[in-house]
C-alpha cells in the first residue's frame, strides 16, 4: 500500500515521529476493532490462563528471581505458553524471521534448574511447527532437532502428528547422510554446531556434555591442523582451513556460552580451562571471564558481555564467523545474570532490554528499565529509556498486527509517567507526548481511529503542534466530528509563526476549505483557501528548485483544484513532476498525486504522461503497480484502447508476492471482488479492495458503487490515497475567484 505525503511531512510533537502522513509503505491490523489503548487485552491462550495484559509483568518477575520452586515453575509455563502464542501469531501474518526469534526467546526464559519440571500446553504446537519449518529449511539440524524433541510429548503416541514428526526426523537424517563431508575438519564443525543449538534450545545437563565434547573437539583438530601448517608450511583444503580459523577464533567464546546462556559463569571458565579451549582463548577475554566468575559483580558481567559484543561488531565486518544466535545466547544470559545480581544498574537493564527487543519480547523491556531508572533520574538517562521504547515501537510500524504495540506501550506507564513530570518539559528528545503521537500512529493504521485520536489529543495538549493538529483534525473530520474539526484546524494555523510560510499551517487552512465546502459555506471556504494559497505562494518562491519548492508545488496544485483553476492546477503539477525527476525520492508520490488527479478529472493523457515519468525513471514497483492500477480503470471508464503501459506493468506483477500481486491479479480477472476482499490481510488492504471494487463500477454511477465509495471517503486512515482519491471523487465542484493581487504562475 501506498501512503500520502502531502505538502511537507506531517509529524507530532516537533520530531521524527510520523503520524502516518508520510511516504512510507506499511501494514496495519485486521479491520476490527482492536482493543482500545488503556483497555485491558483479555486475549490469552485457553490453557495457559495468561491474560496478554499480564505477560510482561509474569515474565519481568521471573527474570528478577531465578531461584527454582513449585509457584516458579507453573509460572514459567504460562509466560512460555503465551510466548509461543505470540510467535504463532508472527508465523500466522507470514514474518518467519520473528517468529522463530520469538520462539527462542520464549525457551531462553528457561534454564538448565528449570529441567524436567516445565509442561508445555499443546496450543504451543502451531508455534513450535512454524519454527521447525524455518530452522530445517535452512538446514540448521541442531535447532530442528531440539524442537521435535520438545513437540514430542505434546503429540498422541500414535497420532497423525507424532507420525509427522517421525517422517521429519528421517528427513533430517536423510538430509544429513547426503551432506556428510569426508573432510574431518568439515564433519566436526557439522557436529559441534547440531550439538550446540540443541544445548542452547534443550536446558538439559546431558545436552551440554554432549556440546562441550564436541566444541573441544572441534577445536583440537582446529588446532592439529594450525600445529600441522607451522610446521610444513603447506596449507590445507580451501574448506578444512576455513573451519579451522572459525574454530581458533570463536572455539573458546562458543566454549563459554553453552555455559553463559544459563548463567554459570563458574563453569565456563571451567570449561575453558580444562578443554582445548584453554590453548584458543584469547588473554582479554579470558581475564574478562575470570573477573565475572570470581569477582560475582554484575559489573564484571557487563564487561564480559562487552567482550562478546566486539566479537559481534567484527562478525560483522566479516573478521569472526560466530553463530548470531550463539552470540545472542551468550549476552541473553549475562545480561540475565547482572541484572538479577543488581536491577538499579542502569548499563545492565540496557544490556538486558535489548535482548528482550532481540528475543521478541520487547513489551518486558520498558519494565527493566524503569526499576533501574529510580524515581527522579537524570533527562539524559531518562530520555535514553525512552529511546528503547520508541525503537521497539518502530519495529511494529511495519506489521499487520498492533497487538504488541499495545504490550510495549502498556508496560511503559511508569516511563510516561516519569516523562510527564514538570521537570523534563522541554529537556527529552524523546518525550511522552512523541511515544503517545508514535502509538496513536500505530493504532490509525489499525483503523483503531477512537484510540488514536485520545493518543493524538494526549500528545498534542503537552506539546501542540502545527503539523500534529492537522493531523488530528483530519482525523476529527473523517470521524464526522466536523465542529471539533473546524477548532482544531484553526488551533493549527493560529499555531504557525507569521512571516515564515509553513506548509503544514496551508495543509491546515486547506483542511478548512474542504469543511466549508462541504458543508455548503462558499464564502468561509474561499477565505480559507486563499489563506491557504498565500502560504503556497510564499513558499513556492522561498523553495526554488529544491525539496521544499516541490512540495509547495504539489501544495499548489491542490489549491489551485480549489478555485477551479484546472489549467493553473496541472501546470503547478507539471513543475513538480520535473523537480521530482531530479529529487527521485519524491518521484512516487508525485507521480501517484498526478495520476490520482487525472484519475478524478477523467484526464486519460495527463495519466499516461505521469506514469511514463514513472517508468523512465524506474520508480518502486509497488508504486507503479497503483499507478497503473489507477490509469488502467480510467481507460476503462472512458472505453480508450491501451497504449501498453498498464499491461507491461501490471503482466510484470502478477507472478510476485504480495498485496499489489493480488491487486495486479484482480485487475486482470484473475481473481473476483469478493475474492481481492477475502485476501485483505489487515484494515489498509480491505479498504483499498472496497475502493478500487467501487471504482471499477463508478462508470456505471450506480448507488451501490457511490454508497462504497463514500464508504472508503469516511474512512479513518487519513494517509492512505484511496481515502483521498474517493473524497476527490465525491467533493462538490466549486468556482470560486482567487485573490485578484495573487501572482498565480
Amino acid at each position: 500500500m501506498v501512503r500520502l505525503l502531502d505538502g511537507a511531512t506531517r509529524v507530532v510533537a516537533g520530531g521524527a515521529l510520523s503520524l502516518g502522513l508520510a511516504a512510507c509503505h506499511a501494514g496495519a491490523a485486521p479491520n476490527a476493532p482492536g482493543t482500545p489503548t488503556g483497555e485491558r487485552d483479555t486475549t490469552a491462550s485457553a490453557a495457559s490462563g495468561l491474560e496478554d495484559a499480564a505477560f510482561a509483568e509474569s515474565a519481568y518477575q521471573l527474570l528478577r528471581q531465578g531461584k527454582p520452586s513449585s509457584a516458579r515453575t507453573a509460572m514459567l509455563a504460562r509466560v512460555v505458553d503465551a510466548q509461543l502464542r505470540h510467535a504463532a501469531a508472527l508465523f500466522e501474518r507470514g514474518d518467519d524471521v520473528r517468529g522463530a526469534q520469538a520462539v527462542l526467546g520464549a525457551f531462553s526464559m528457561t534454564r538448565t534448574l528449570d529441567a524436567g519440571g516445565l509442561v508445555l500446553s499443546p496450543t504451543g504446537a502451531p508455534a513450535l511447527d512454524g519454527a521447525l519449518r524455518r530452522f530445517s529449511a535452512r538446514g540448521d539440524e541442531g535447532r530442528a532437532l531440539a524442537l521435535t524433541s520438545i513437540k514430542r510429548p505434546l503429540v498422541a503416541k500414535g497420532s497423525a502428528a507424532e507420525k509427522e514428526l517421525d517422517a521429519h526426523l528421517e528427513a533430517l537424517k536423510r538430509w544429513r547422510n547426503d551432506t556428510r563431508s569426508d573432510a574431518a575438519m568439515a564433519e566436526l564443525a557439522v557436529e559441534h554446531r547440531q550439538a550446540v543449538a540443541r544445548a542452547l534450545l534443550e536446558p538439559s545437563e546431558d545436552r551440554i556434555a554432549t556440546a562441550t565434547t564436541a566444541v573441544a573437539r572441534w577445536i583440537e583438530r582446529a588446532v592439529a591442523i594450525n600445529v600441522a601448517f607451522q610446521e610444513t608450511r603447506q596449507l590445507p583444503e580451501r574448506d578444512e582451513a576455513i573451519e579451522a580459523f572459525r574454530a581458533l577464533r570463536s572455539g573458546a567464546y562458543v566454549m563459554a556460552a553453552l555455559y553463559l546462556r544459563h548463567g554459570r559463569v563458574a563453569e565456563a571458565l571451567q570449561a575453558i580451562e580444562t578443554t582445548t579451549a584453554s590453548r584458543v582463548v584469547r588473554p582479554d577475554f579470558f581475564a574478562r571471564l575470570r573477573a565475572a566468575a570470581e569477582g560475582g559483580r554484575a559489573e564484571d558481567l557487563r564487561m564480559l558481555a562487552r567482550e562478546y559484543s566486539e566479537i559481534g561488531r567484527a562478525q560483522d565486518e566479516d573478521e569472526s564467523p560466530l553463530d548470531p544466535e550463539v552470540l545472542a545466547s551468550a549476552l541473553w544470559g549475562i545480561g540475565l545474570e547482572a541484572f538479577r545480581l543488581d536491577p538499579s544498574s542502569l548499563a545492565v537493564a540496557h544490556l538486558l532490554a535489548a535482548q528482550l527487543v532481540v528475543h521478541e519480547m520487547p513489551e518486558v523491556a520498558p519494565l527493566v528499565l524503569a526499576d533501574a531508572l529510580g524515581v527522579s533520574p537524570a533527562p539524559a538517562t531518562l530520555n535514553g529509556a525512552l529511546e528503547v521504547v520508541a525503537e521497539a515501537l518502530g519495529r511494529e510500524e511495519q506489521s499487520p498486527d498492533v497487538a504488541t504495540a499495545r504490550r510495549i506501550f502498556a508496560a511503559s506507564v511508569r516511563l510516561l509517567a516519569l516523562a510527564d513530570q514538570p521537570g523534563y518539559q522541554g529537556l527529552l528528545r524523546t518525550s511522552a507526548a512523541r511515544l503517545r503521537a508514535q502509538m496513536a500512529s500505530l493504532e490509525l493504521r489499525a483503523g483503531n481511529a477512537t484510540a488514536a485520536r485520545e493518543l493524538m489529543t494526549a500528545a498534542l495538549r503537552a506539546e501542540p503542534t502545527i503539523s500534529g493538529l492537522g493531523t488530528l483534525g483530519t482525523l476529527e473530520r473523517q470521524l464526522g466530528d466536523t465542529a471539533a474539526a473546524r477548532m482544531t484546524a484553526d488551533r493549527s494555523y493560529l499555531l504557525a509563526p507569521r512571516g515564515l510560510p509553513d506548509l503544514d499551517a496551508a495543509q491546515s487552512r486547506l483542511l478548512t476549505f474542504e469543511l466549508e465546502r462541504d458543508a455548503g459555506n462558499e464564502t468561509a471556504a474561499n477565505r480559507a483557501l486563499d489563506d491557504a494559497l498565500a502560504i503556497a505562494l510564499d513558499a513556492r518562491r522561498l523553495g526554488g528548485a529544491n525539496v521544499f519548492g516541490l512540495r509547495a508545488e504539489l501544495l499548489l496544485a491542490r489549491i489551485l483544484d480549489g478555485y477551479g483553476e484546472r489549467d493553473r492546477a496541472a501546470r503547478a503539477l507539471g513543475r513538480a513532476l520535473e523537480l521530482a525527476d531530479v529529487h527521485r525520492t519524491m518521484l512516487p508520490h508525485t507521480m501517484l498525486a498526478a495520476i490520482g488527479r487525472a484519475v478524478a478529472l477523467r484526464d486519460v493523457s495527463s495519466a499516461r504522461a505521469a506514469l511514463g515519468l514513472g517508468l523512465k525513471a524506474d520508480t518502486d514497483r509497488e508504486s507503479l503497480v497503483y499507478g497503473a492500477l489507477w490509469l488502467g480503470l480510467l481507460e476503462r471508464q472512458l472505453g480508450e484502447t491501451t497504449d501498453g503501459k498498464v499491461d507491461r506493468i501490471l503482466a510484470d506483477a502478477v507472478n510476485a508476492e504480495g498485496w499489489t500481486a493480488r491487486l495486479a491479479r484482480w485487475y486482470r480477472g484473475g481473481i473476483s471482488d469478493a475474492e481481492l476482499a477475502a485476501a485483505a490481510r489487515n484494515h489498509s488492504e480491505a479498504v483499498e479492495a472496497e475502493f478500487y471494487a467501487a471504482l471499477r463500477a463508478w462508470a456505471s454511477q450506480s448507488p451501490e458503487s457511490l454508497a462504497r465509495l463514500k464508504h472508503v471517503a469516511s474512512d479513518p486512515l487519513i494517509d492512505l490515497y484511496e481515502v483521498r482519491l474517493a473524497r476527490d471523487l465525491l467533493a462538490p465542484k466549486l468556482r470560486l475567484a482567487p485573490p485578484k493581487s495573487a501572482p498565480l504562475p
